[in-house]
């Protein structure tokens, strides 16, 4: 594919002998002759490179990176002028420019530049890619409820709109998350992670909201919250059904003022930071169970972008495979093994209640124990197991409570079995709280096995 330059001259003989001189070097090019006219133009040609003039009839290409900044982060611009000039070099590199070149340019010079940006700008998205493929690649894959849900985040990412994800466990909400942070104008500011489940009622206010020196017991100094942190960049509220209902209430305050306290403090701060959240919960059965506040549903369901499972678009199942293998082969020094073709029909066929996490598991599982150049079904125990249709003493003649208790005691074995005895994992793919399984494991008297884990 071709890289893409944008040129923004007025002088129109020096703009079509640029752009004919680009177009010879094999980049496709396009031009415009006014601020005005670029603003549309530029956005539907996506350029990698913007050569811009400094000025313009219309306006001075040093505020247009403004624009750019807003509406292409990731876009090199190089600025362009007849007169030479160290303070507005200095005014654009500091919005944003790659670089300021004086006309005229000298083309053979020009031809080197322009291939180390296209170079750089490649090897940029290359480390990108990987950091992508070390968060785990939850987006790979052909299936069309892949390609329009990543299409929908780009457009999200345009916006200052808040963004509410909703997916399983293991579908890939925060890489989702941090994919519309990376698209977005706030790229370049932080991008800061909130687990509303993981503290407990009395710590997820101070990790949230930050607090103030002598707050409470163990507060020896001041400490800036999450909120605070994310200043200029995104705040991203995982498992935002687990928030506790009176921190609700600041957190809309914060959504719609952009303002907050500290525990223990008096002062009214300020953060300026895009929420984006998440959840598996359905959170409008939630609110009707008045255990989600209506008013703040209302407010972050105003771009909703549901992740699909992976059942539901098994073409992406094998391509994740492969890309697994891969990995986990290269990361051991291993060679990467291949697939039964039986095995590919079950991998696909299969339910994967944890989806791409379960998946990216089992297959680090199956390489690291792999004897053989093949893996077989035998190299993936929860594929051997019987299912509970299969085992038709549940069936038999009894009260349906019974009947019913019988069901839920084989299906925990197996979910355990598949887990190799964590409940915490066990816990997610049931979509329970840990305390509750606990709790219908005794109810239920399934047999701990040794070696189970739980945390």
């Amino acid at each position: 594919m071709k890289s893409k330059i944008y040129l923004i001259d007025d002088d129109i003989s020096f703009s079509k002998d640029l752009a004919s001189f680009l177009q010879q070097l094999n980049f496709d090019t396009q031009q415009a002759f006014s601020l005005k006219e670029a603003e549309s133009g530029i956005l539907d040609f996506q350029p990698d490179i913007l050569l811009l003039d400094v000025q313009l009839p219309d306006g001075n290409g040093v505020d247009f990176l403004d624009f750019v900044k807003q509406h292409l982060p990731g876009l090199i611009v190089v600025m362009l002028s007849g007169y030479g000039s160290i303070s507005i070099a200095i005014q654009a590199i500091k919005k944003g420019a790659e670089d300021f070149l004086s006309k005229p340019i000298n083309p053979e010079h020009l031809k080197i530049y322009l291939e180390k940006l296209i170079e750089r700008k490649q090897l940029k998205n290359i480390l990108r890619l990987r950091e992508l493929e070390e968060r785990g690649q939850m987006f790979i894959g052909p299936s069309p409820q892949i390609k329009t849900l990543l299409e929908q985040a780009r457009t999200a990412a345009r916006s200052e709109a808040i963004v509410l994800l909703q997916g399983e466990t293991g579908t890939g909400k925060q890489l989702l998350a941090r994919y519309i942070h990376e698209q977005s104008p706030r790229s370049a500011g932080p991008f800061v992670y909130v687990n509303c489940a993981t503290l407990s009622e009395t710590l997820i206010e101070s990790d949230l909201f930050g607090h103030e020196k002598g707050a409470f017991t163990g507060a020896h100094q001041m400490k800036q919250g999450r909120v605070e942190l994310a200043h200029g960049g995104t705040l991203f509220m995982d498992e935002i059904a687990e928030l506790p209902v009176n921190l609700q209430a600041k957190l809309l305050h914060f959504i719609e003022y952009g303002q907050f306290q500290r525990v223990g403090g008096s002062n009214m701060l300020k953060s300026n930071a895009r929420v984006i959240c998440a959840t598996n919960k359905d959170l409008e059965t939630m609110v009707q169970q008045q255990r989600f506040r209506q008013d703040l549903f209302f407010r972050i369901n105003i771009i909703t972008l549901r992740i699909p499972p992976l059942r539901e678009r098994p073409e992406d199942i094998l391509p994740f495979v492969e890309f697994f293998l891969e990995k986990f082969a290269s990361d051991l020094k291993k060679t990467k093994p291949e697939l039964s073709d039986a095995l590919k029909q079950k991998l696909k066929s299969y339910y994967w209640p944890g989806n791409i996490r379960e998946l990216r598991n089992a297959i680090e599982r199956a390489v690291i124990l792999a004897e053989k150049p093949i893996l077989s079904e035998k190299d993936f125990s929860f594929l051997q197991a019987p299912t509970i249709v299969d085992n038709q003493s549940l069936f038999s003649p009894r009260p349906l409570s019974e009947a019913i208790n019988a069901f839920k005691k084989e299906y925990l074995r197996q979910v355990l079995k598949h887990t190799a005895g964590n409940q915490t994992q066990a816990a997610k793919i049931l979509q329970i709280q840990r305390t509750y399984l606990n709790r219908l494991l005794q109810d239920l008297k399934v047999e701990d096995k040794p070696g189970d884990q739980t945390v």
